[in-house]
């Protein structure tokens, strides 16, 4: 019974060393990935706009949440990919590995079939087999969403970040 515990003990430990391994490894191809597709799979123009500058946006704005986001992380705003980083905040997902792949569940579920998001959709079923039930749960989520592919998310910046989600996320009854 003792030898069947320790054996147990083995393998869990071994699995958890390869889920972490995975992950890892994962993460590095997304981050050398990553700027590639910003710059050279988007039509977006800069925005011009610094974190310090999003930092004195007004209290509860989404470009000032935006700016303390960006602040946590110790980041500027990727020339040309602002409205990704303005989705994070929108859509209530951080940097890490795992909620920059739901971010793309949440778009595909949303109506955007762009080669990053299919891409995604399609690898991350190897690659986070452990979190398929929260992918699946954000894609469902981007389905429930406004479209947001028709907002101007630069004069979003302006606006208070929960009246927006308010209006994106409100359910509408019949």
């Amino acid at each position: 019974m003792k030898q069947k515990r320790s054996i147990k003990k083995l393998i869990q430990k071994g699995l958890n060393s390869l889920i972490k391994l995975h992950t890892k490894t994962s993460s590095w191809t997304a981050q050398m990935l990553g700027p590639t597709v910003f710059n050279y799979g988007t039509r977006e123009k800069n925005w011009n706009v610094s974190t310090t500058e999003l930092l004195l946006f007004p209290e509860g704005s989404l470009g000032k949440e935006l700016g303390v986001f960006l602040n946590q992380y110790k980041l500027e705003p990727l020339a040309g990919a602002e409205y990704h980083d303005v989705q994070h905040v929108l859509l209530d997902y951080s940097i890490s590995f795992k909620d920059e792949v739901a971010l793309q569940f949440f778009l595909h579920g949303n109506g955007k079939k762009s080669i990053a998001s299919i891409s995604t959709f399609i690898g991350a079923w190897f690659l986070l087999p452990t979190q398929w039930k929260y992918l699946k749960d954000s894609y469902e989520r981007g389905k429930k969403c406004k479209d947001i592919s028709t907002l101007n998310l630069k004069i979003l910046l302006y606006q208070n970040l929960n009246q927006v989600k308010n209006v994106l996320f409100k359910e509408v009854l019949y």
